[in-house]
C-alpha cells in the first residue's frame, strides 16, 4: 500500500470513469516519484484508446492527451489488460468514489474494505471467472 484516490465524476460513462482514473492514477504515481510501474485497467477500449493515435475529434482526446504525455514521461510505465476479477481493489476503490461528495479524494490511510482485497492479492490468489 503507498496511496489511493477516489472521487465521484458525476453522471459520464464507464470509459469516462476508466480515463479518468488512469490519468489520475498515473498523475498520483509520478508524484509520488514512482518510476517504475505497472498501470493495470480491465478497459480494453481505454488500452486501445492510448496505444493508437489519438483521433483529435474523439470526445475524450484531451483525456487521453493527458495520459500520453505523462506515459512519455521519465519513467517506465507498462500498460496491461487485467480481468475484472483481478481488479477487485480498484472496483471497490470505484464504488467508494461514487459515494464520495468529492470528484477526488487522496486517501493516505488504508480503508478498512480493502484490506482483504489487497491481502488476496498480496497472497498470489486466483479468482473464478
Amino acid at each position: 500500500w503507498v496511496r489511493a484516490f477516489a472521487g465521484n465524476i458525476g453522471f459520464s460513462n464507464i470509459l469516462h470513469a476508466e480515463l479518468l482514473t488512469m490519468y489520475h492514477g498515473l498523475n498520483l504515481a509520478w508524484e509520488l516519484d514512482i518510476k517504475d510501474m505497472i498501470c493495470y485497467s480491465d478497459s480494453k477500449t481505454a488500452i486501445n484508446l492510448i496505444e493508437k493515435p489519438i483521433n483529435e475529434w474523439h470526445h475524450f482526446a484531451a483525456i487521453l492527451h493527458n495520459i500520453k504525455d505523462l506515459l512519455a514521461m521519465d519513467w517506465r510505465v507498462t500498460v496491461v489488460h487485467t480481468l475484472r476479477e483481478g481488479n477487485a481493489c480498484a472496483d471497490y476503490l470505484a464504488k467508494l468514489g461514487a459515494r464520495n461528495v468529492e470528484v477526488f479524494s487522496l486517501l493516505a490511510t488504508l480503508p478498512v474494505g480493502i484490506k482483504l482485497f489487497l491481502l488476496a492479492d498480496a497472497s498470489g490468489s486466483w479468482f473464478t471467472r
